[in-house]
């Protein structure tokens, strides 16, 4: 049985504690809670690459990765999240339950004192970040931002929540512009991190078998600890119930082979923080969330209008999202389709199977996270950012507490906001 707390170890700094002997593993974050988007995007998303670069005392790489492998191998990354209308940066870890190899005590100590160097401890020069690291940095990020669009099937997603929550904080891109991060200078680095470090919100977090206090005295004996009296209150990601207006039609030719198909919906509502967040999650499974749901098993199987199709609830925005890959011709009947199988749902034209199917999903789904610390870090810091504290085994007996009107009730309240068809237009 898993145990969660949650404590606020000074102002501006919060640790979540999953506590459970399941795992020979243990998982250890350290991440900046800060706005998404603005000025300091771009700066922001390159960061914890170049803190990762060295710090103080392990001024390079090779000393950063004698040090990991004198924790028994522990691995720390670099992370960049988006976590509804915020950006997570910082580090994640994984190490050895100290527990598991004799004369490794003090490991997890350790590895909260190897995250806290990086993150309050840097390398600098001449009181800035070291030049040869930002600037490899800066064109990491650069390729980074191209990247994105070589992959069609993730691009066509990024591109419809771009253009439907253009005048929301949602709609910024996690690693800013290509022309913000061309502006990168280790001055510029530098004052962003002063900025960030005194700004944010910072959330700790914790999965493996120790006692919560035990963790909180570990943190407590580092600068991560300290209170943070310029951090200010995390504004909420705003959540829009119905679309501001008509729904909009957007066609974009781009050099691919294959078109695809993305459609934008509001919930009424439904999200982390508001509506009926269990239905919705019910609706959005047997709608298109597996593969015994209705785009599924009509779009794609009966009719082969698609190559793919699936329905996604953005929880902390308020938003769901269906995505395709189709021909090009196909657009019309394939959007046409998607939206009959929504009004099916509208109409309650849904079958005991199906539902019965879409609460297997999400309890096999929500199950599986408790067997993977990875995933429960993630989850719980999504809930952190919504300011929520609702646990898996919560989210499952929400579910099984269904029923057929209240998912008939949350199809009707959802209305379409923007569709997004990536033509293809490679010869």
């Amino acid at each position: 049985m898993q145990q969660v707390t949650r404590k606020k170890l000074a102002a501006g700094v919060n640790l979540t504690c999953v506590t459970t002997p399941k795992f020979k593993r243990a998982v250890l974050r350290a991440v900046l809670l800060l706005p998404l988007g603005g000025p300091d995007a771009a700066l922001r998303a390159c960061l914890p690459h170049v803190l990762r670069r060295g710090t103080k005392r392990l001024p390079d790489l090779r000393a950063i990765g004698t040090a990991l492998d004198e924790l028994y191998g522990a691995r720390i990354e670099a992370v960049v999240r988006k976590e509804g209308e915020h950006l997570a940066v910082g580090f994640l870890s994984d190490c050895i339950d100290e527990s598991c190899v004799p004369g490794a005590d003090g490991l997890t100590a350790g590895v909260i004192d190897l995250l806290a160097e990086l993150l309050c401890d840097p390398y600098t020069q001449d009181s800035v970040f070291c030049p040869d690291y930002t600037a490899g940095e800066r064109e990491n990020l650069i390729d980074r931002i191209a990247a994105q669009k070589n992959d069609p099937r993730a691009w066509a997603p990024l591109r419809l929540m771009k253009l439907m929550c253009a005048d929301e904080a949602y709609g910024q891109p996690v690693y800013g512009t290509k022309e913000q991060a061309e502006k990168i200078t280790e001055k510029k680095l530098y004052a962003a991190y002063r900025r960030a470090l005194s700004e944010a919100q910072l959330e700790l977090f914790y999965c493996g078998p120790l006692a919560p206090e035990a963790v909180e005295a570990m943190f407590a004996q580092t600068p991560l600890a300290q209170a943070r009296t310029d951090a200010g209150t995390l504004p909420q990601t705003q959540v829009l119930a119905q679309p501001e207006g008509a729904a909009r039609e957007i066609i974009e030719e781009e050099a691919v082979t294959q078109g695809k198909l993305s459609l934008g919906f509001r919930t009424g509502g439904a999200s982390l923080t508001g509506g009926d967040a269990a239905a919705y999650w019910m609706f959005q499974t047997l709608y298109g969330g597996s593969t015994s749901s209705k785009l599924f098993l009509n779009v794609r199987e009966k009719q082969s209008l698609c190559y793919y199709a699936s329905a996604q609830f953005i929880a902390p925005k308020g938003i769901m999202m269906v995505n395709s890959g189709i021909e090009n011709d196909k657009f019309t009947v394939a959007r046409d389709e998607i939206l009959r199988q929504l009004d099916a749902c509208r109409e309650g034209d849904i079958s005991d199977a199906e539902i019965d199917g879409a609460r297997r999903t999400l309890t096999t789904n929500w199950g599986a996270m408790l067997d993977d610390p990875l995933t429960l870090e993630r989850y719980w810091l999504g809930q952190a950012a919504a300011g929520t504290m609702v646990s898996a085994e919560e989210r499952i007996a929400q579910v099984q507490a269904v029923d057929r009107a209240r998912i008939v009730a949350a199809a009707q309240a959802t209305a379409l906001d923007t569709v997004y068809f990536m033509k293809g237009a490679a010869q």
